[in-house]
């Protein structure tokens, strides 16, 4: 039979697509086979999309709800669940403890995350062998002596805040904008605690809001798309949207300010007030041998994750706490007692005495178990092999768990989603390791003690003088988190639905009462 050139034209585009389809069909088949047959999470409970395809975890990601997205799945399926294929989510702590013990291996997404102009941090090393020696130093230079040391430091920096609150407290306009105000207190005591350098951003407040805070912003954002989405960074450089390729070079613009003030101190005759980490770390580095020590050209990588690490969750943490204290006066009324018992003289607070305050660490325990701004999941292959629910997932698999779930186990936490400071004055052991703001196991946060320093001193330093309260027209306001791998805040209007980046906070000053 005579085909005609024509006739061969058209028919050929009908092949391609078909052979398209069938491409398609075979490796939807192959998959499906694999995730019920060969996978090793097979008998792993879990949506038939999670186990065959990673997209519906890629899209929740992208979408700022990869938190949500996990939570959801624990509650319908149960403490484990397939959230991606080979991959595992659980809220059983005794798997929590294989999940990040030493022999396990941090993912693919860290790679991405902790990878910036080429130069692997310390949140990028993969192995715990590997990051020990960058880890311990950091330990070493957060110790409680190092921070005491800096104490005045931290004193100058909230006395600027205190008097901007009170200064604020006056005009027609007393609402501030809390994660903007604790963003700026905590680069200007981060930068001086990290490397000696006095920045006054606070003061340069209208300067400085639009460029250097979008651009801490947009590095935590754009890193962690960059780890948990495969190609991410080729397709913004190539194809992407301008707002991803603004949120790229906002991101490794940040490299430009960490030279410009590793520059500075390098040409100062006296490094800060030679109590400053960089101090502490470079003399620590130089006692090491060339294959520990870190190479002076990658220090401003370091910087740059060392002030994103430093200033993001104490702001925004110190900023949700002021929120939700305005809402709860009890709370806060009890937190006010016991600051004026410790401190009768409001312009003496004792960082050291801070550290000691039984009702401002429970204040703090709540807001970071229902709000954490790490929340997960943090992925790990597994180093052995862990059984939940009498299901075992073999090593190898990633696994994981999150602060975000931990904290709302009915079975530690009573009535988990409401607000109860007092359940941490008689906390037990279950308590305690279900608590995981800071991640849980042998790579933990290193600056926990840096962030929850002070988280401690800037809250009681506020709310001796100050009292939260609920601005004019904000009262059905509505708390709301997003993340893709730390949270930002996002404030719904509980009337009109509407939402914003924001964080409105009203303070007034608190008039003196006599102390019984």
């Amino acid at each position: 039979m005579f085909i005609s050139p024509q006739s061969e034209l058209q028919l050929k585009p009908v092949s391609v697509l078909q052979g398209t389809l069938l491409l398609i069909v075979v490796y939807l088949l192959y998959n499906v086979g694999r995730a019920y047959f060969f996978s090793p999470v097979r008998h792993v409970p879990g949506p038939f999309w999670s186990r065959v395809t990673p997209f519906p975890l890629y899209a929740a990601t992208f979408r700022t709800r990869r938190a949500a997205y996990a939570h959801a799945l624990i509650q319908k399926y149960g403490p484990i669940v397939v959230i991606a294929p080979d991959q595992v989510h659980t809220t059983d702590d005794v798997a929590m403890k294989a999940i990040y013990d030493r022999s396990s291996i941090k993912s693919s997404f860290y790679h991405g995350m902790g990878s910036y102009k080429g130069v692997r941090q310390i949140l990028g090393t993969i192995d715990y062998s590997s990051a020990s020696m960058a880890r311990q130093n950091l330990l070493q230079c957060f110790q409680s002596k190092n921070l005491a040391s800096l104490a005045d430091v931290m004193e100058s920096h909230i006395a600027t805040f205190l008097q901007l609150l009170q200064d604020r407290s006056t005009q027609t306009d007393p609402i501030i904008e809390g994660v903007l105000w604790f963003r700026l207190l905590t680069l200007d005591t981060v930068t001086d605690v990290l490397w000696g350098e006095e920045h006054n951003l606070l003061a340069d407040m209208d300067d400085v809001k639009s460029d250097l805070l979008r651009k801490f912003h947009h590095f935590s954002q754009y890193m962690a798309l960059k780890g948990f989405i495969p190609f991410f960074e080729t397709w913004t450089k190539m194809i992407g949207t301008k707002k991803y390729r603004n949120m790229r070079n906002d991101c490794y613009d940040l490299d430009a300010f960490a030279r410009n003030a590793l520059q500075k101190w390098n040409n100062r005759e006296t490094k800060g007030h030679e109590k400053d980490v960089l101090s502490m770390l470079l003399a620590l580095n130089s006692k090491q041998n060339a294959s520990q020590s870190i190479d002076p050209e990658h220090i401003p990588a370091y910087i740059v994750e060392m002030m994103a690490a430093g200033s993001s969750t104490t702001s925004n943490t110190a900023a949700i706490a002021c929120w939700v204290l305005a809402r709860h006066q009890d709370v806060q009324n009890e937190l006010r007692q016991e600051l004026r018992k410790a401190f009768p003289n409001h312009n003496q607070i004792d960082m050291k005495q801070c550290l000691n305050l039984k009702y401002l660490d429970c204040v703090i325990f709540e807001v970071m178990r229902l709000w954490p701004i790490v929340p997960g999941p943090l992925e790990r292959h597994l180093g052995q092999s862990i059984t939940v629910n009498g299901v075992t997932v073999p090593p190898g698999t990633i696994a994981s768990s999150a602060a975000y779930d931990q904290g709302r186990r009915e079975d530690i936490f009573p009535n988990a989603e409401a607000f109860r400071p007092a359940r941490w004055l008689n906390a037990d052991a279950a308590m305690k390791k279900n608590w995981i703001p800071f991640g849980h196991g042998s790579r933990s946060c290193p600056g926990q003690n840096l962030g929850m320093t002070e988280l401690k001193y800037f809250l009681a330093a506020i709310f001796r003088q100050f009292k939260s309260v609920v601005p004019e027209g904000r009262g059905e306001d509505i708390l709301e988190m997003r993340d893709v791998f730390t949270a930002s805040i996002l404030m719904r209007d509980g009337i009109t639905g509407k939402s914003q980046n924001k964080c409105w906070l009203q303070f007034t000053p608190a008039a003196e009462e006599v102390v019984s």
